[in-house]
This record gives C-alpha cells, structure tokens and sequence, in this order.
C-alpha cells in the first residue's frame, strides 16, 4: 500500500506537469502550484516519490520490481509526451485502468506468481476501466474549450457523454454474473450485485446534473462508489479479520484524505466563474 501510494503521489505530479497548457484554459488555479514548485522542484520531488517506491520494492522480490516497473512507465507516460496516453480515449481508460489492475498484480506477485486470467484482477481491472469515464464528465465543457479529447468530449453534447458512462458502467456486473455462472467466481461474489442500488442512485443524479459543480459532486459519490466495491470484492475474496482491518484502513484514509481541501479538483471550475458573474 505503501509503494501504491508513492507511485499515485508520483502519477499526480507528473499529470499536473504535463497538463499545464490545458489548465491554463481549463483550470489556471492548477498551473499557479505547479509554477510555485518550478521544473527543478517537480523533477526532485519525482526523484523522491520513484525513488522511495524502487527502494521498498527490493525488499518484496524480483517479480515485484517487475510490475512496479510497468506501473511507473504507466504512471510517467499517462501523461507525459511522446505517449501520453491520456490524449487518446481508449488509451486512457487502459491506462486509467492499471491504477487498480496493476496494484492487484503487485499484491499477488508477493506470493511468487501472477496470474493474469484471474477473475478478480479481471473483474476489479475492466471495473476501473468503466470508471475512468466519469471523472471526465465534469471538465466536459472546459475539456472542449480547451480542445482536449476525451472519452466525454468525442461526444457532441453532454448529456450523451453522461449517458454514454453509465451504461458503461453497468458493464462490469454483466461480467460479475458471466463469472459466476461459469463457476470462475464464487456465488459469494453475487453480493456485489448489491453494490448496483448505489451505482443506479449515482447514475441518475448524473442524469439530472445541470452544472460542472453537480456533476462533480456526482463524481465525488461516485469516487467512493468505486472504492466500495473494489474493497468490498477484496473482502469477499479473502474474508478474514487481518484482510477487513486492512481494507477498512484504506478506505478510512481515503475518506480523510477527502476531507482536506488539498486537490485542485474543486467544483467551482476557474473557467466557469465569468459566466457565472453574468448571471
């Protein structure tokens, strides 16, 4: 968890390097922390960040530092020219992806092997791919204006976009199902079905969302959403005291980490805020 968190911290400074000329249309307060850090001080901090996660690797094997490896070539070039894999949609939501998929594989890789056909790493990775969509939806208008494609804005309106999400994301409960009727899964992971009463009241705020700002509060709820039930599949995958404290833990500090205003992600959207002086 701890070299995950490094290498997310890594993944959010390079992103904020690399998007500097889409925020200055799209979110300028973003550019202001990153020019008060400079190119000197992002590339130490990268240092550090990269540096730390190699250095605890070592300690948790060779097949470790292998997926670590494609994790931090992810993590650079999601954002990072000549790939940028974020410029291209599909290639995006992939990328997005790894950011559960690969953790997954660094776990299990402690135990000697990794299995790529495994059914929850499948599950948890094509999950997180339907995901991606969303966090897109709140910057549509800003996105467009700033010419960036995205999964949101290959579409002509919002409202397609959003709707476009969400059956995406319905998705990873027909492959829930597939799984467990043929017996790739256990008929215990039938209650994360139970997880798609949370998923339908989120879809339909989406659908009624007028603004950035409820789409982004949207967002929000759907950003624990997902957590829920990526945590809540590891609880049934290994349903022992030691695996629910851990679980428990994790999402107890994303919850704190949610409570400290400390993202650039605000609601209001610094593009949006002549417009709304008109009105």
């Amino acid at each position: 968890m701890g070299v995950a968190g490094l290498v997310t911290a890594a993944t959010n400074v390079v992103n904020a390097f690399a998007d500097r000329k889409e925020d200055a249309v799209n979110q300028p307060s973003r550019v202001f922390w990153i020019d008060q850090i400079g190119l000197p001080g992002t590339i130490t901090s990268l240092l550090v960040l990269y540096g730390m996660a190699i250095a605890a690797s070592i300690l948790l094997g060779p097949l470790f530092m292998l997926v670590l490896a494609v994790g931090i070539f992810n993590s650079i070039f999601y954002s990072l020219r000549p790939l940028r894999f974020k410029a291209r949609p599909l290639a995006s939501l992939v990328s997005f992806s790894g950011a559960v998929g690969l953790a997954f594989l660094s776990g299990v890789s402690v135990m000697g092997s990794v299995n790529l056909l495994n059914p929850v790493f499948l599950l948890l990775t094509y999950f997180m791919f339907t995901y991606g969509t969303v966090k897109n939806l709140p910057d549509y208008s800003g996105d467009k204006k700033a010419g960036t494609k995205t999964s949101a804005t290959i579409f002509h309106s919002l409202a397609n976009a959003v709707r476009f999400s969400g059956i995406l994301l319905f998705t990873p409960y027909i492959l829930l199902s597939v799984f467990i009727a043929v017996g790739s899964l256990a008929p215990i992971y039938l209650a994360d079905l139970g997880m798609g009463l949370i998923f339908a009241v989120i879809f339909f705020g989406m659908l009624k969302a007028k603004s950035s700002q409820e789409l982004e509060k949207a967002h929000t709820f759907g950003f624990f959403y997902a957590i829920s039930f990526i945590l809540f599949t590891l609880v049934l995958t290994s349903p022992t005291l030691a695996s629910i404290i851990v679980i428990l833990s994790a999402y107890l500090w994303t919850l704190l980490v949610s409570r400290v205003s400390l993202d650039s992600r605000v609601e209001n959207r610094d593009w949006e805020k002549p417009r709304r002086k008109k009105t």
